[in-house]
């Protein structure tokens, strides 16, 4: 049985960079996905509003378990977008 993972599941915290927000996710197979939002993010809006629920796009990554990135960002992501793209990595 898959289990859908969604925006939902995300764990919100404080950026290391003041002000921003970052989500992250636990995918399994060493992934994991990071989800930020703020001034200098490429999200929507532009800003340091320190909760997701008031941005209307995010600057998503996926890392392996050595921390690198496996592929560039993605700007502007939605939820919806985020979703879709947590569909594929749900176990």
């Amino acid at each position: 049985i898959k289990v859908m993972k969604t925006f939902e599941d995300i764990n919100w915290k404080k950026h290391k960079i003041p002000g921003a927000i970052q989500g992250t996710l636990h995918l399994g197979d060493g992934f994991e996905i990071s989800v930020v939002a703020g001034e200098f993010m490429y999200c929507f809006p532009k800003e340091n509003l320190g909760n997701p629920d008031l941005h209307s796009s995010f600057e998503v990554a996926i890392f392996n378990n050595d921390g690198d990135m496996i592929d560039d960002p993605l700007g502007w992501q939605s939820k919806n977008d985020i979703n879709a793209l947590l569909s594929n990595y749900s176990s």
